[in-house]
């Protein structure tokens, strides 16, 4: 195991709430990785176990394990951002990994100094429905609603952003500088924080690049574990994001057409007697959108 202390080519930020049963786990992907040149802050967010516990077998002074109140997501990634020495960091939450090429594979994308975030594909477990979070489509094959199409990829369109999440989280990369200068996650937000961060360095100017490969690996939520499991809370945090964008932004259709979305969602989750009232909201916001 490589303890090198040399100045790191990556930082990775690694957020963890009560993760002991997978946190050792995505550790050792990161320590694991053929690029070696890394450094890894784990920020415990007040766990009521100490992750350190769950750490005791890892001798590498290459991780650092940094122990805050709990103030959510974003201030522990944001803790993380601050103490980095790198230029390039890479966000990995305690429960997803990492194929051993990862860093290796997606790092010469910032050889276009241009690019501001780079991806690959992401592997899915735990969920039945899909195995990945980019599909390969047919020729002149249109993919359902649902379907993460490679065509779309990279995103380097503001309104294409808007309409979903498409990058998945475990599989991001980005300059430290430049999301230092966004302002770092935003801790007004529960979920959704890293899109919030994608938002914000494409509207700064910033090129997304793609790299075709399954090295990230998400591990569906489920209850106990991950914040996309509770559509309540997704729905909400959805609503504030949007309505963000909305008074934040010049008038864009895709961003009036995904709050009209978010509207029905918080209604259905909600609310679920009133769903025709959310569906009046859709079309409010839609008719809304196409009139600015």
């Amino acid at each position: 195991m490589s303890t090198s202390s040399a100045t790191p080519r990556v930082t990775v930020i690694t957020p963890a709430y009560n993760a002991s049963a997978t946190v050792a786990e995505a550790v050792a992907s990161v320590l694991g990785q053929t690029m070696e040149e890394l450094e890894l802050i784990v920020v415990d967010d007040g766990s009521s176990e100490p992750i350190t516990d769950s750490l005791l077998a890892v001798c590498d002074q290459r991780l650092r394990v940094i122990r805050t109140a709990n103030r959510g997501v974003s201030a522990a990634r944001n803790t993380a951002l601050a103490t980095a020495r790198s230029p390039i960091v890479a966000q990995l939450d305690a429960d997803d990994f990492w194929r051993p090429d990862h860093l290796e594979a997606l790092l010469p994308a910032f050889d276009d100094p241009a690019v501001g975030l780079a991806y690959a594909n992401a592997e899915i477990i735990g969920w039945e429905l899909m195995d990945r979070a980019i599909v390969r489509t047919k020729p002149g094959e249109k993919p359902p609603d649902w379907l993460n199409d490679r065509s779309l990829h990279p995103i380097n369109d503001l309104s294409t952003l808007y309409q979903a999440n498409r990058i998945p989280s475990p599989a991001a990369m980005m300059r430290t500088g430049a999301v230092l200068a966004i302002g770092g996650y935003p801790t007004w937000l529960t979920a959704g924080e890293e899109y919030y961060v994608y938002i914000k360095l494409l509207r700064a100017g910033w090129r997304f690049a793609y790299v075709d490969r399954m090295s990230a690996v998400y591990r569906w939520p489920e209850p106990g574990r991950g914040v996309s499991y509770n559509g309540r809370r997704q729905s909400r945090q959805g609503v504030k994001l949007f309505s963000m964008l909305a008074v934040s932004s010049p008038p864009n259709r895709a961003i009036f057409t995904r709050l009209g979305g978010e509207l029905v969602n918080v209604t259905a989750t909600h609310v679920p007697a009133t769903v025709a009232v959310g569906r009046r909201l859709r079309r409010v916001a839609q008719h809304w959108s196409k009139t600015r």
